[in-house]
């Protein structure tokens, strides 16, 4: 997974421009599809289009050697504080297993 950088401010997401400083100097590096459940919702009633994802679980995981954090989804029980791995990018959503 890549992550983008800049005085201090991590994120998974591509940027022209620093979101705190303004800097167009972005550094990109690689880090692990590793990382850890920050905090997590379970989906039971879903909206339509999602309803044959139900139950599924909404999950901000703290990536591994970052301070950047993602949003993803996972099918499995999860809960604060369990490891968790990146699997794939799947219609604009971050899959992730235990």
């Amino acid at each position: 997974m890549k992550v983008y950088s800049c005085c201090g401010h991590e994120t998974v997401v591509k940027r022209h421009y620093c979101p705190t400083c303004g800097s167009d100097q972005i550094e990109q590096r690689e880090v692990s599809n590793d990382g850890t459940i920050y905090s997590y919702t379970t989906i039971h009633v879903p909206p339509v289009e999602f309803e044959h994802l139900a139950p599924y679980s909404v999950v901000l995981v703290q990536l591994e050697g970052t301070s950047a954090k993602v949003t993803g989804r996972t099918t499995e029980q999860v809960a604060i504080g369990d490891a968790v791995r990146f699997l794939e990018l799947k219609d604009g959503a971050y899959l992730y297993t235990k």
